[in-house]
């Protein structure tokens, strides 16, 4: 009998000291699904060629995977860079057209790119993306944004 209890209770340890290891490593100050009053914070690592490179100034490019349009009204994608102050820049906005559901698989994400200011393509950069109602059609309620990731380049 007690070698069954100690063959229960191993595992269990095993997994209750990973579930918080795993969740904390998997969090890193990322949350990838924005709705109207709750933004997606993600931060954008450098990948492969940079547009400073190739001669242009700093861009961070922007993938989303997935999309709910808002059972009211309509929305658009507001995205924001931190600065190092702390305060927040707005460096564009889209929508997401057509205005239907979708799930991209990791292949086929819609991709959104935007000029980044120079003085803050320093390495990584937190973005904030926000889902703004267009208050003249209504509040937005139910529209849902999925950040896969983003990237200067």
């Amino acid at each position: 009998m007690t070698m069954n209890v100690r063959r229960l209770w191993l595992p269990g340890a095993v997994c209750g000291l990973a579930i918080p290891v795993l969740a904390a490593a998997c969090a890193e100050d990322n949350r990838l699904i924005a709705t109207v009053g709750k933004p997606a914070i993600v931060t954008a690592t450098p990948g492969g060629v940079t547009q400073q490179d190739a001669g242009s100034g700093p861009r961070v490019v922007v993938e989303v995977t997935g999309y709910q349009p808002a059972r009211e009204g309509a929305v658009r994608g507001v995205v924001k860079v931190q600065k190092p102050d702390g305060s927040e820049h707005e460096i564009g906005t889209f929508g997401v057209f057509p205005n239907t559901a979708f799930k991209a698989d990791t292949s086929r994400p819609r991709s959104y790119s935007f000029d980044l200011p120079k003085e803050l393509a320093t390495g990584k950069v937190q973005l904030k993306v926000e889902l703004v109602p267009d208050m003249a059609q209504g509040s937005g309620a139910g529209a849902q944004l999925e950040v896969g990731k983003a990237e200067l380049r």
